[in-house]
């Protein structure tokens, strides 16, 4: 039989800007990954000339692709002064790194991506009763959202 292999986990970082070697740092508390690539298009009707009584039929051109990667997880105070000076509403460097759980601490890395994006929203949720603490981000891409399978 054979299995797709799965993502189990995957972890949001940003980069700190720095040349030649850029450092990415987690965004610790993330668990929740979505990421959702979004090809832009624009529809007509094209009728046949030799039959222009007959309905036209869709053409789709695509005018762009854009990408937004959401994370969900708990709040970290550690990192609050960080997306408040340093991600919120600016344009940073991110990767996404892919796991498969293979029982060590760290995982089996399977592949990143890595763009441009804008942190437009990050979203706390800290209700005492509820005894809940979240938080959401969203990460509006800018560019291509590149894929490198690990080991390339």
């Amino acid at each position: 039989m054979s299995e797709p292999t799965l993502y189990d986990f995957a972890l949001i970082k940003y980069g700190d800007g720095a040349s030649p070697t850029e450092v990415f740092t987690q965004l610790c508390g993330i668990t929740g990954v979505q990421i959702s690539e979004t090809a832009e298009t624009q529809s007509r009707r094209v009728r046949d000339c030799a039959k222009p009584n007959k309905p036209g039929v869709r053409r789709i051109k695509v005018i762009g692709v854009d990408w937004t990667i959401s994370g969900t997880g708990v709040t970290n105070a550690d990192q609050r002064a960080v997306i408040k000076s340093t991600l919120l509403g600016k344009k940073v460097n991110y990767q996404v790194e892919y796991y498969r759980d293979d029982d060590t601490d760290g995982g089996e890395l399977l592949g990143t991506d890595a763009g441009t994006a804008i942190m437009t929203t990050n979203t706390m949720n800290i209700d005492v009763e509820a005894a809940t603490t979240t938080m959401e981000i969203t990460l509006e891409g800018e560019g291509d959202l590149v894929y490198t399978p690990a080991g390339s």
